[in-house]
């Protein structure tokens, strides 16, 4: 699930990102990589990104301009185990 902390920002406006992500099962899951596309009028506010479990935070542009933000989750995600992730863009 993601949520936005403003439904409407103006052009150098920041808007705070939370996502969640469960693992709903009854096993252990490993190599957990979470992704988000950002569209082209966000961009990343530097040091922003937090997440709750230990994690490896990286971005890289994409093909069409915009950025891709990925977290790679350290451990394995134990059953009924769930994660947030926040971070920032700054409207363009």
């Amino acid at each position: 699930m993601k949520l936005a902390s403003t439904e409407f920002a103006a052009p150098g406006e920041t808007v705070a990102f939370t996502l969640r992500f469960d693992n709903v099962g009854d096993e252990v899951i490993g190599n957990v990589t979470i992704i988000d596309n950002l569209t082209t009028r966000l961009e990343d506010v530097a040091d922003s990104a937090e997440c709750s479990l230990p994690a490896e935070f990286s971005t890289q542009p994409s093909e069409s301009g915009s950025l891709v933000s990925r977290w790679e989750i350290t451990n394995p995600l134990q059953p009924e185990e769930l994660g947030v992730i926040r971070f920032r863009c700054r409207v363009r």
